[in-house]
């Protein structure tokens, strides 16, 4: 079977979880086998949570970081992933929500789809074109290359058409500050040689997708690097989840320091808000990161 097919039958299919929860609901009148009933119950209304509500509630983290030399608030999203779970409506509401926070720019660090099948990227990222803060991003492994068809040009031109500067091997000035953009590690386009020379006489913070990047980097080239790619584990059942996270320098969300050949990096990993895999979240909602950057 088609693993798109697969995804598909899995997303629809999961609310027949609900007519189960009522049968459930109904048969603990009965006196026999209440215990196993109830267990049951119990496990069907996390799968609800974790399948209907949670990836739906977005959430607001703010976090200060001081020490990076820069002095700005910007919001970071990540791993939007459009497709096969998510749509332009949802993408809406983040976007509205976005527009109601204080801050200086929008940093997206990748991972924009998830298997769009035939849809009309330009139509399906249309809200983005409604924020009303400048917009810079980098793409991701799933926008990319691995898994699923190459959609780099497409999604490109579709980001342009909305306004947001894709900015991978650049980098541009933001209050007293530079913002260089990395691309994807796993698509080999992570590259970071533009940054070596000469010193820049401003801090650099670096936006990517995957943190794993970091390791490449030294506090020279980076005095912050800003990324994604993780999902936090996305269903963060505690222990288990760390052995899903895809990074081999021990990424997890939120602030990190990593040890590089080159020094010590500083990174922030936003947890996303969209997801792969499952349609599901745990313990772990859709987040939009505000981030006070402070010298």
């Amino acid at each position: 079977m088609d693993k798109l097919l697969i995804k598909q039958v899995l997303f629809y299919g999961s609310w027949l979880v609900w007519p189960f929860i009522a049968w459930l609901t109904w048969r603990l009148r009965e006196r026999g086998g209440r215990g196993l009933v109830a267990l049951m119950l119990a496990v069907c209304l996390l799968f609800a949570w974790a399948r209907f509500v949670e990836p739906q509630r977005i959430h607001v983290q703010e976090t200060v970081l001081a020490g990076t030399g820069a002095g700005a608030r910007l919001v970071l999203i990540s791993d939007i992933h459009l497709g096969v779970y998510k749509d332009s409506d949802y993408l809406l509401r983040l976007v509205e929500r976005i527009n109601t926070l204080q801050a200086d720019a929008v940093v997206i660090a990748g991972d924009f789809t998830y298997e769009p099948g035939g849809r009309s990227l330009q139509g399906m990222f249309a809200p983005l074109a409604k924020l009303r803060l400048p917009v810079y991003a980098v793409l991701g492994n799933h926008d990319q290359q691995s898994p699923g068809p190459d959609i780099d040009a497409e999604l490109r031109a579709a980001l342009a058409a909305h306004r947001v500067r894709v900015i991978e091997g650049q980098t541009v000035m933001l209050r007293g500050f530079r913002l260089a953009g990395l691309g994807d590690r796993w698509a080999l386009k992570d590259d970071a040689g533009f940054l070596s020379a000469p010193p820049a006489p401003s801090p650099t913070v670096v936006l990517a997708h995957n943190p794993d990047s970091a390791f490449d980097l030294g506090p020279g080239q980076a005095a912050l690097v800003l990324a994604g790619h993780t999902h936090g584990g996305q269903i963060r059942i505690p222990w288990l989840y760390k052995h899903v996270i895809p990074s081999q320098h021990g990424f997890d969300r939120g602030e990190q320091f990593l040890t590089t050949p080159r020094g010590r990096v500083r990174v922030y990993t936003t947890v996303g808000t969209g997801e792969i895999g499952l349609p599901m979240r745990l313990f772990n909602p859709p987040t939009i990161d505000v981030l006070d950057l402070r010298p």
